[in-house]
């Protein structure tokens, strides 16, 4: 337990740690997220692990070659209703402008190994930092709120021709696309397939129970203004919303491979391509994954 914790005196600390997990209270202190006093109801305990849910810790720091793809591009700022968010952009203006979307806990340099190539087939390329991600401000994201902002962001760019996206990028952009964010095509790197999913490994991690797990999803539900069953990639292939190429590693640990066959299966127009091998991030930066997302986006026009 945290130092935070265990310099309560004995009786504080058994009023402390009623009915919350002790894991709870110590990922809390190491996301920086405020522990509520006692006592520690189902519902406060529910509450609890929304907020972490909720909350990315900027854990990646950007790889040399990272760094290398910023230098070619153009840094703005991105105004959006939850604050400026740092972005980036590769190519010239007037032209089609793919999106680049990054995964929870990453940052929009991940996917820089597609703009040089996407410029080289006449494209414009957008990057840019999820809110409480790389060098954009605050403390809380999700996948609908990036799905918000991607319709936020279409207003003033003019229009997507395609997104790129990895892990929670990939659930953001499915969701944009059946809302009102026309795209002619999507790229799906390794993604996820439900955010009931995510909150239901985090119950079993943090040994959530049952009471404050149901307090627990209705505050992911309510602070991210989206029911699970809209938060789901198998409505979205239902309505197969434009044609989608899915690159995914079948060992993923991150992300299951078996799930996004069955979506893809249901999606019109849809092709899974297994990449073994790669892992949930070494994906980003193999020259043949990038080959086929590109191809696959000029064969779009």
């Amino acid at each position: 337990m945290s130092k935070r914790v265990w310099s309560l005196d004995t009786e504080q600390a058994d009023r402390f740690c009623w009915g919350m997990p002790e894991i709870l209270i110590e990922v809390a202190v190491k996301r920086g997220v405020p522990v509520p006093p006692p006592p520690h109801t189902p519902a406060v305990m529910g509450e609890l692990a929304a907020s972490i849910f909720l909350h990315p810790m900027r854990l990646t720091r950007r790889m040399p070659r990272e760094a290398g793809y910023l230098a070619q591009a153009r840094s703005f700022t991105l105004a959006s209703s939850v604050g400026e968010l740092a972005a980036w952009e590769w190519g010239e203006a007037g032209r089609p402008l793919v999106g680049l979307l990054h995964g929870w806990e990453g940052h929009g340099a991940q996917l820089g190994a597609f703009a040089a190539p996407l410029v080289e087939q006449g494209f414009r390329v957008m990057t840019f930092d999820a809110p409480g991600h790389g060098d954009s401000p605050g403390d809380e994201c999700s996948a609908p709120l990036l799905g918000r902002l991607l319709t936020e962001m279409t207003e003033q760019a003019g229009g997507f021709f395609a997104l790129v996206a990895h892990s929670m990028g990939c659930a953001a952009a499915a969701m944009a696309a059946v809302r009102g964010v026309q795209v002619r095509g999507l790229v799906f790197l390794a993604p996820p397939v439900s955010q009931l999913d995510r909150v239901e490994r985090m119950c079993r991690r943090m040994e959530i129970g049952p009471e404050a797990a149901g307090y627990f999803r209705a505050a992911v539900e309510r602070r991210t203004g989206m029911a699970y069953a809209e938060a789901s990639m198998f409505p979205v292939a239902e309505q197969a919303p434009c044609p989608l190429l899915a690159l995914h590693d079948p060992a993923d640990d991150s992300t299951d491979y078996a799930a996004t066959a069955q979506f893809v299966a249901r999606w019109r127009g849809a092709r899974l391509v297994p990449c073994p091998g790669r892992g949930h991030y070494r994906l980003l930066s193999t020259p043949e994954v990038v080959r086929q997302t590109v191809e696959f986006i000029a064969g779009l026009r």
